[in-house]
């Protein structure tokens, strides 16, 4: 087994996405942690799709949302190195992890990120920033890439130091889902840790797999979860009227994909 990297997978209910990673990381010399959200006979199945190295599946009864599932992977992993990745991702050859903790190495950065793809072809972002009123902006044009103006990288396909996941306590698990990356990165550029993208390297990301499935859910944490951040962050924002406005379009947000057409006649069963 490779000493070097543990690769952390959350999953839920994308047992399609599960598959290919389970396919794809059968030869592959690292520890793979599958944290179950919501274990079935189907992936007890995926599970059996060859020898690995190093595999520690851990069923879960209850949700434990993303923040939870990585945090509970972390405590597992034996390496220097950890692999944060949604269940969505897709490689495009069998060296591209091996490259992307060498350039981390070779640039001594805490955090590194892939360029991810959507389907389509298009970048999703090169990181972001956080802006005063409560949104994030996504990066998305190279002319515009500038690492030390970024406050963060998305967790989606994220490589970081074990040692630095725990000396900031992981994820903050009262954001359950989403966002909480966001959080994390604030808190990881305070402490003065360096993080950085790369641009030679791409992965595919199958973006909004399960969250498709899910109705409204996304909507509300969107709406919770900034309340949160205001609170523990105050100093990144300024409680004006945009602000306000920001709140207001979360709950509009959340109260279109409630009273759909789909999610009224749930409602209604």
């Amino acid at each position: 087994m490779n000493s070097t990297l543990t690769v952390i997978i959350p999953t839920l209910n994308n047992t399609f996405g599960l598959k290919y990673l389970l396919n794809y990381f059968k030869d592959k010399p690292y520890q793979l942690i599958v944290v179950d959200n919501k274990p079935t006979s189907k992936k007890l199945e995926s599970l059996k799709v060859g020898k690995f190295e190093s595999l520690i599946y851990l069923p879960q009864k209850k949700n434990q949302g993303f923040a939870g599932a990585v945090n509970l992977g972390a405590k597992y992993a034996k390496t220097k190195w950890l692999l944060i990745l949604n269940d969505d991702i897709e490689f495009k050859d069998d060296q591209s992890i091996n490259r992307l903790y060498m350039e981390a190495e070779k640039r001594k950065v805490e955090a590194l990120s892939p360029t991810l793809k959507n389907p389509n072809g298009e970048v999703e972002n090169y990181g972001y920033r956080v802006l005063p009123h409560g949104k994030v902006e996504l990066v998305k044009k190279l002319e515009s890439f500038k690492v030390k103006k970024l406050d963060g990288l998305t967790a989606a396909c994220l490589l970081i130091k074990a040692n630095v996941f725990r000396k900031l306590k992981g994820f903050d698990e009262s954001f359950f889902a989403y966002l909480e990356d966001v959080e994390f990165f604030l808190r990881f550029k305070k402490a003065g840790y360096k993080m950085g993208i790369t641009t030679d390297i791409e992965f595919l990301h199958n973006h909004m797999t399960t969250t498709k499935t899910m109705g409204s859910f996304k909507a509300k944490q969107d709406m919770i979860n900034w309340g949160r951040l205001y609170f523990k962050h105050k100093e990144m924002f300024k409680f004006d009227l945009k602000f306000i406005i920001e709140r207001l379009r979360n709950l509009s947000g959340y109260l279109k994909t409630v009273f759909n057409k789909d999610s009224l006649c749930n409602l209604l069963k």
